[in-house]
């Protein structure tokens, strides 16, 4: 397991630390807590429950979380609206296993208000305030592969704004060649975990555990975190 940005960790350092430990939780769906196919209970203390009131739309719970399919409307609306404003960080953490590489929506609100996949190398963020602009960060060929698996994505505060990315605890290399719009310090909205857009939009695969904050990270927060969902989940 990696440590994440080289500070290290002793067991009990990351066995007694929680996510809400951090300022900034804006939501946690938290593993095998409160998970029914029609509701996801938020774990972060503000009640943002991520709910599904039509069978059609609600995905297979699976392994402490939800298995959402490809091609259809599987998606969950939040109770509260996140909203990130321009030049405000944001650190999102995600446990999941995708069973296709491309168009894996894991938050959005409308066109411009959307974080996802966008295939196995690359992670992309919609904005659109004060205008829509899209960032995608190119990794290394199959960083979002197929695989059961920690992304941990944050942006600093500021403009303009740095991107990080994690996995499985360890920093991934963002291709600034093969990247735009890498400082892009634009604000958004979410309110749906996956998306409503059926065949075009979705998420295919298990949500095994989502957080959300409303600030980017510190160093010691990342390492924090990486070292508590890696643990917990085995990665």
């Amino acid at each position: 397991m990696g440590l994440g940005l080289g500070l290290g960790a002793t067991q009990s350092s990351y066995i007694s630390f929680l996510p809400t430990d951090i300022s900034n939780l804006a939501l946690w769906l938290q593993n095998g807590v409160g998970v029914t196919a029609s509701k996801w209970d938020d774990s972060s203390g503000n009640n943002n429950h991520a709910t599904q009131a039509t069978e059609a739309n609600r995905a297979d719970v699976s392994g402490g979380g939800l298995d959402f399919e490809e091609g259809q409307s599987d998606h969950y609306d939040l109770t509260s609206t996140i909203t990130i404003a321009h030049r405000q960080g944001f650190c999102m953490a995600i446990v999941m296993d995708t069973e296709t590489s491309t168009n894996n929506y894991i938050f959005s609100k409308e066109a411009s208000d959307q974080i996802q996949i966008i295939d196995a190398q690359t992670f992309g963020v919609k904005t659109n305030d004060p205008s829509a602009v899209t960032t995608t960060l190119a990794c290394e060929a199959g960083t979002f592969g197929n695989q059961k698996q920690l992304i941990l994505v944050n942006r600093s505060i500021g403009d303009p704004a740095t991107f990080s990315i994690f996995k499985n605890g360890d920093e991934v290399t963002i291709d600034g060649d093969s990247s735009t719009n890498t400082t892009n310090a634009n604000g958004f909205d979410i309110n749906v975990l996956g998306a409503k857009g059926g065949t075009s939009q979705f998420f295919d695969g298990i949500m095994f555990e989502v957080l959300f904050f409303t600030k980017g990270l510190s160093a010691v927060e990342i390492n924090n975190l990486n070292n508590y969902l890696t643990s917990k989940h085995g990665l």
